[in-house]
C-alpha cells in the first residue's frame, strides 16, 4: 500500500510503523473444513432438488418435495462454496495499519467501517498459527471489544512494534 493510497488521515506527527492486509489464500480458505462440509451438503441437496423437481413435475407429487431441497441447497451454498467467494471479495476491502499512536482497521464492505484503537490502551494479544510465517492475532484493548487481524504474513513485523509493557502473549492453537 503506497502512501498516496493510505486510507486514513493521520494525526500531526503520527508515524506509520506497519501496514498490511490479510494473506489472500489464508483469508479465503481459513474456514476450509466448513466450506468442504457445505460443498458436500450442497451437492447432495442439489441432487435431491433435481430428483424432487422431476417427481413434482412429471409425477404430480407435492411441491414441498422440491421446496425443501431448494432451501437446503441455497443454505448449503452459502456455507460451502459461496463463503469462499464472499471471503475472496471481502479480502480486497480489508486494510490494517499500526502507527506510533493507534491501530487502524478498515473493512470497506461493512458500510466503510474504519475503527481505530489507541495503543496506550493495548493490553495483550492471542495468536492462532496457520503456518511458520502466517497467523491471526486477536488484540485486546482496555474498554473495547477485541479486534482480530486475520491471516498476517510475517506477523513478527507487526508484533515487534507492539508496546512491550503490560503486554501478554498467548498462543491459542495451531491449524
Amino acid at each position: 500500500m503506497s502512501q498516496e493510497s493510505f486510507p486514513w488521515d493521520l494525526e500531526e506527527g503520527e508515524i506509520i510503523l506497519w501496514q498490511g492486509r490479510p494473506a489472500p489464500r489464508c483469508y479465503t480458505f481459513r474456514h476450509w473444513l466448513q466450506a468442504t462440509i457445505g460443498t458436500v451438503l450442497f451437492l447432495a441437496s442439489s441432487f435431491w432438488l433435481m430428483v424432487g423437481a422431476q417427481l413434482v413435475y412429471y409425477q404430480g407429487y407435492s411441491w414441498w418435495l422440491a421446496l425443501a431441497p431448494f432451501l437446503l441447497s441455497v443454505a448449503a451454498f452459502f456455507v460451502g462454496p459461496g463463503q469462499l467467494a464472499l471471503a475472496r471479495l471481502r479480502w480486497e476491502e480489508i486494510y490494517y495499519a499500526l502507527t506510533d499512536q493507534r491501530l487502524l482497521v478498515r473493512n470497506k464492505l461493512i458500510i466503510c467501517k474504519s475503527t481505530t484503537y489507541k495503543m496506550d490502551d493495548f493490553k495483550k494479544y492471542k495468536q492462532k498459527k496457520y503456518g511458520k510465517n502466517l497467523l491471526s492475532l486477536k488484540l485486546f484493548f482496555k474498554d473495547s471489544a477485541p479486534v482480530t487481524l486475520e491471516c498476517l504474513e510475517h506477523p513478527e513485523l507487526f508484533i515487534n512494534h507492539l508496546p512491550a509493557e503490560n503486554a501478554e502473549t498467548v498462543v491459542v492453537e495451531s491449524v
